[in-house]
């Protein structure tokens, strides 16, 4: 057996589908085996890949053992000449044992190899190659000194960044992430110190191969995509604390005196540091464009008063207490309300906000309604102040769009363009056609379609997202090249007939994306399920606020208010299902149904074209259709019993 390749799997599933498809390829022609170490995943890895992949040998642990006692399981029934300790979530190129195998045969003392790793956008991920930490080093990296000079051999000596990516290096520290050993070191270091439980084990083992006389080497001809992160912690503080730890306990084992105490000081500092930083960005982040929002929605009222107060009020300003209060609370009102409606939940809809914002105009108007006759000032300021606040988050939006900072559904900036193998072609059409989480493709090309094209001008096309269909016809070795030579300017995608899944990752410092050919429900998301809420209560308070009207209708009145009050302590739900479906998102019983029926009511109609109804109404739910659908059906709504 030439080469055995050990890969520890936790929660990936779709990853290490594509990973393993990718590592059979490489293998073709030379004599290997693949080893799964599964460290207790609760996402049906193990049970939907093993039938997939017979070939690979699976171990399965009862509790997720941590990275590197894993790979020493693995280790223990490896029976090649060279092991390759391999992370799920990473493509390798067809000709990527062929390469190694040949360098690795000129060296008389290798001890392992590490290649370039580049991460899901296309851009080189700096731990390929690494030096051991130090005090020094470690200051620089603190203080932001290795990021601001990355090709200083002095500041940013740990990441080696002086050393150009695309050579031959001997270097002091390699990635576990892609370690290729022969077996034979292995046999005199030992596999990976059980002590890490992530991080640290693969600098540990680099450090040991260095000190028996071996050497460690990168290999920069040959590229590898590493998604990064998959396996790992999704909070970003646990991330932290494990990686910075880590490092405590290689310090502890190999540095001795002063040294190894200014190291663990400057760790301790780091962790600490790094952690309030990543707090303070994140609420930044998530909250940057809703204070502006705020500000202009602040700024339309203080507008809107100016021009009511001087043309339809004679300059007079209005006197009452409340209006300075009235400027902020309706700013913070109109904003909830647009928060309801789905603005900040990712993709940015403009019919959506439009229709967010009428009715927050609405719902301040019924406010403003409520309030004492003394400290109201104007209906019509209510109204100006809420079209102007409108208009200004559109106008806002629309700046952001062309900043780039957010995707509009819909644009043509928000949309993909595919490029794919000839076999894998139909299988990624009828993919996407299942499937619509995913932007709108506008075609899909095969390599030789596009033959004549220069790789440079794929960068200006409109497209956000570049899916690769890869397979035999679309080798993922040039799709490598295509995106170093682009990095950062498409969201790259990558879809294998016989993963059935196409997964993505846009950053390094989060978790990848998986889409899946299952039918997407639009009442599932969580702007249509607070809308749909909110739309419940609104509705079961009007029946309260006229409730001696609704009595005049007898039992069936009383029968309306119980309903009312059922739906406003969230047992019930006005518009529910007509069936009773397994596979459709969780509603509430509803008061009537998708057919406009209450339960009262028996339904003649084929089971199938119910089922069909409820699902129609689940796949292309939008609130304001909710309003229409129970004015339309209001008898129904009495008539419940």
């Amino acid at each position: 057996m030439t080469i055995s390749v050990i890969i520890v799997s936790y929660n990936v599933r779709y990853f290490l589908a594509q990973c393993l498809l990718s590592v059979h390829n490489a293998l073709q022609g030379i004599e290997g085996e693949i080893i799964v170490v599964d460290n207790a995943s609760t996402d049906d890895t193990v049970a939907n890949l093993q039938p997939q992949f017979p070939h690979v040998y699976w171990m399965l642990n009862t509790e997720n053992e941590g990275f590197a006692k894993a790979n020493n399981k693995g280790l223990t029934i490896a029976s090649g000449e060279f092991i390759l300790f391999l992370n799920p979530d990473t493509l390798l190129p067809e000709n990527f044992f062929k390469e190694i195998l040949t360098f690795v045969s000129r060296q008389t003392n290798c001890g392992a190899v590490g290649v370039k790793m580049i991460d899901g956008a296309g851009y080189f991920l700096p731990e390929s190659k690494r030096s051991f930490p130090s005090p020094l080093y470690a200051l620089f990296k603190l203080c932001g000194l290795a990021a601001i000079f990355p090709k200083s051999s002095f500041f940013n000596y740990y990441a080696l960044g002086h050393l150009p990516e695309n050579e031959l290096h001997r270097v002091p520290v390699l990635s576990g992430a892609c370690m290729f050993i022969p077996k034979k070191v292995l046999d005199t270091t030992g596999g990976f110190d059980e002590q890490f439980f992530m991080y640290g084990e693969d600098i540990d083992l680099s450090y040991r191969i260095e000190q028996v006389g071996f050497h460690n080497y990168y290999f920069g001809k040959v590229t590898i995509l590493h998604f990064k992160g998959e396996s790992k912690p999704t909070d970003y503080l646990q991330h932290v604390q494990q990686f910075y730890g880590a490092m405590q306990v290689f310090v502890k084992k190999h540095y001795r005196g002063s040294r190894a105490v200014l190291m663990a000081v400057l760790l301790q500092i780091a962790i600490i540091g790094s952690a309030i930083f990543s707090i303070i960005v994140k609420q930044l982040r998530q909250y940057t464009i809703v204070f502006f929002d705020i500000i202009l929605l602040i700024a339309a009222n203080i507008t809107a008063l100016y021009f009511w107060k001087n043309a339809f009020h004679n300059g007079i300003p209005f006197h009452t207490f409340f209006v300075p209060y009235a400027v902020i609370l309706y700013a913070f009102v109109f904003a909830g309300i647009l928060w309801m409606g789905g603005l900040y939940d990712g993709v940015y809809k403009p019919a959506q906000t439009l229709s967010s914002g009428v009715l927050a105009i609405l719902i301040l108007l019924a406010l403003y309604a409520l309030l004492p006759e003394q400290i109201r000032f104007s209906r019509g300021v209510v109204v100006l102040s809420g079209f102007i606040g409108l208009l200004f988050i559109l106008l806002f939006r629309r700046l952001l769009q062309e900043l780039k900072w957010i995707s509009v559904t819909g644009s043509i900036s928000n949309s993909a363009i595919a490029l794919c193998s000839p076999d894998t072609k139909p299988a990624l059409q009828q993919f996407l056609n299942s499937s619509t989480h995913h932007p709108s493709v506008l075609a899909i090309f095969t390599p030789q379609e596009i033959a004549s094209s220069d790789a440079a001008d794929w960068a200006y096309l409109p497209a956000a997202t570049l899916i690769f269909g890869w397979g035999h016809g679309l080798p993922i070795q040039l799709i490598l090249q295509q995106m170093q030579s682009m990095p950062g300017r498409f969201y790259f995608r990558f879809f294998n007939k016989s993963a059935n899944a196409m997964i993505g990752s846009d950053t390094r410092k989060e978790k990848g994306a998986v889409f899946l050919s299952e039918k997407k429900y639009n009442i599932a998301l969580p702007a249509q399920k607070r809308m749909k809420r909110g739309m419940d209560i609104m509705f079961a308070f009007s029946c309260f606020c006229i409730s001696i009207l609704i009595l005049l209708k007898g039992a069936q009145g009383l029968s309306l208010l119980h309903n009312a009050w059922l739906v406003f302590i969230g047992k019930k739900t006005w518009i529910g299902y007509a069936s009773t479906p397994n596979s459709l998102p969780l509603l509430k019983p509803g008061v009537i149904n998708t057919l406009g029926r209450n339960n009262s009511q028996s339904l003649t109609l084929p089971l199938t074209l119910i089922q069909k109804t409820d699902e129609v109404y689940a796949q292309q739910y939008e609130w304001p259709n909710d309003i229409i659908f129970m004015f339309q059906h209001l008898n129904a709504l009495f008539k419940n019993t």
